[in-house]
């Protein structure tokens, strides 16, 4: 009987429930179950070509929730001749059980104090979240990275092995009124006694991190704001180095050093970013400024940009009683802080977004964006030739246009409607101020397409007209062609039928070397869509309710004939049941 019991808890246990409030506990059902199970088949036949799949492909798969006082226990399965698998995805458990204001996380989970401290990094051990009133209180402790030990007779073993690294940490802060102040600390280490060996030429070592960090945000009056964080790392490199009560970096005593004793291999690594912004009657404005740290690393975070510093400017417009929309962001980023590398860059973004909505009938959306890049590349001084190389600065220029504009009229039972998208891109390197005309790529592409659904009849047909055109350094490529599409449905919205239908063309010119050649190819495609889905039942006491679903499609494609490549054809007929309850 122990046993049993034991291993009901054990299941119990090993449910990953994103949150269970327990006051709630009792008012849950014991046991329900739900999902669905499909069941489909595919044939397939090629003529002109070789087959580019199998002939036949069936597939079973299926998902199954039992949920036990609230706690899910997910389950998935899937077989079919092309290969099989099989999950269980409560293997790695995760258990959130919530009280009021309080919640704890047991298991393999997540947590995020800042973007510089703990970040998202995910952990095996425990956590908890307590926000009584206006503060907010979290702190976790667990398993960061499973010690993975080094194999002589596999290489790979060299870029897989990993020490054992605990870690914990804290979060307190206090919000009023929109009002927030925070402070959080991160420690992580290796244990060095994690590896029982360790190769002489392996570039592993021990690390250990501490990493602290500032936030707030304050109501200046009830239009300004401001919200800043700061954070501070420090990374210890090879905690087996000979400890050094003074800062190797710098030199001089730091206040991290009474949580983690300095190394020779210590380093020390900050961030700030910070915001100011203004609501007015109409628009907002916002000022963004973020530096980070060449090398900041945090053992909190998978990854983290640094060596950055980046200025934005985000206003936002709202005119003629919302029915004009009008959005920006713009910004510089540049690299190379420290001055530490043979070349800088640096980035230009810049994005505006309109929406226009003068009436019922009509919808005009438009936007730009310019991304350019800038790149220095600074020589390096020969000590034993007076003759340095020229600076090489490098261009990179890229636009973007696109707009839609959709006219829509009708009543409830007929409504038609006429949309028109448009974009264009070009992009352009250059080692110069000068363009260099021949590094320059256009792209162009249309739609223009009309709609037409009649409500009582459940009819509905979409007609269109696409069109693109690329144009690169020697390559030119139109395509275009219409397509239609019309869909229907039968006995009360069950039965669903649709059929659509494809043609383009496609030209493509090359120019190499003064010989211009012209390739044309075509394709078509088909199809036939059906399904039928019955109305479901609903059993007494249950809590979903239990359909069918029968689908049937048959997709024909027809490729002409293009220069060296003859032309085929492939049939593809698909059938599937699906249940669910």
């Amino acid at each position: 009987m122990n046993r049993y019991i034991f291993s009901l808890l054990l299941l119990t246990a090993s449910l990953p429930a994103s949150s269970q409030a327990l006051d709630q506990l009792g008012v849950k059902k014991g046991v329900t179950m739900s999902g669905s199970v499909n069941a489909s088949t595919t044939l397939y036949k090629a003529n002109g070509i070789d087959n580019r799949r199998d002939p036949l492909a069936w597939y079973l798969n299926g998902n199954i929730n039992i949920n036990l006082f609230g706690y899910s226990m997910p389950f998935s399965f899937s077989y079919s001749n092309q290969g099989k698998n099989y999950s269980q995805p409560f293997n790695q458990f995760r258990f959130a059980p919530s009280y009021k204001w309080a919640r704890a996380y047991l298991g393999s989970t997540s947590m995020t104090f800042s973007n510089y401290t703990l970040a998202g990094h995910m952990f095996n051990g425990v956590g908890v979240e307590l926000t009584p009133g206006k503060w907010r209180v979290s702190a976790m402790y667990g398993t960061l990275l499973k010690a993975v030990p080094f194999d002589v007779l596999v290489p790979d073993s060299y870029n897989r092995a990993a020490f054992e690294r605990k870690g914990e940490g804290i979060k307190a802060g206090y919000e009023n009124d929109g009002n927030a102040y925070g402070v959080s600390l991160f420690h992580a280490k290796d244990n060095v006694s994690s590896l029982p060996y360790i190769p002489a030429d392996a570039t592993i070592s021990p690390k250990e991190n501490i990493a602290v960090a500032l936030n707030l945000r304050q109501h200046i009056s009830q239009r300004v704001f401001v919200d800043a964080e700061y954070s501070v790392s420090a990374l210890n490199r090879d905690v087996r180095s000979e400890k050094n009560a003074f800062d190797s970096s710098r030199g001089t005593s730091n206040f991290l050093g009474h949580l983690l004793t300095p190394t020779n291999t210590t380093r020390y690594f900050d961030a700030i970013q910070a915001g100011l912004g203004y609501t007015g009657n109409f628009y907002t404005i916002q000022l963004r400024y973020e530096r980070v740290a060449p090398d900041y690393v945090t053992l909190g975070a998978y990854n983290v940009v640094n060596d950055m510093r980046n200025i934005t400017v985000a206003p936002t417009f709202q005119l003629f009683g919302g029915k004009v929309n009008l959005s920006a962001n713009a910004g510089v980023q540049v690299n190379n802080l420290d001055k530490s590398k043979t070349s800088d860059a640096k980035r230009i973004v810049a994005n505006i977004n309109t929406g226009i909505t003068p009436n019922e009938h009509w919808v005009i959306n438009a936007g730009y964006s310019n991304f350019s890049n800038y790149t220095r590349v600074r020589p390096l001084v020969d000590p034993y030739f007076n003759n340095p190389q020229d600076t090489l600065d490098f261009y990179q220029v890229n636009n973007s246009y696109n707009g839609m504009l959709m006219y829509r009229t009708g009543n409830r039972e007929v409504q038609h409607a006429i949309t028109l998208n448009s974009s264009y891109q070009y992009a352009s390197d250059r080692s110069s101020a000068v363009d260099a005309t021949e590094n320059l790529s256009k792209f162009f592409t249309s739609n223009l397409s009309y709609s037409y659904n009649l409500v009582p009849k459940a009819i509905s047909m979409t007609g269109s007209v696409n069109y693109y055109k690329n144009t690169a350094s020697g390559l030119n490529t139109t395509f275009m062609g219409p397509s239609v599409n019309v869909n229907k449905q039968f006995f009360d919205k069950t039965f669903r039928t649709g059929v659509t239908a494809t043609y383009n063309i496609t030209n493509a010119t090359s120019d190499v070397a003064g010989l211009s050649t012209t390739t044309k190819s075509t394709l078509f495609n088909s199809g036939l869509n059906l399904n039928y889905s019955p109305k479901g039942k609903q059993a007494e006491g249950a809590t979903h309710k239990t359909t069918h679903n029968f689908g049937a499609s048959v997709m024909w494609m027809l490729r002409g004939a293009a220069a060296a490549q003859p032309g085929y054809n492939e049939l593809t007929s698909t059938i599937n049941y699906t249940y669910s309850f």
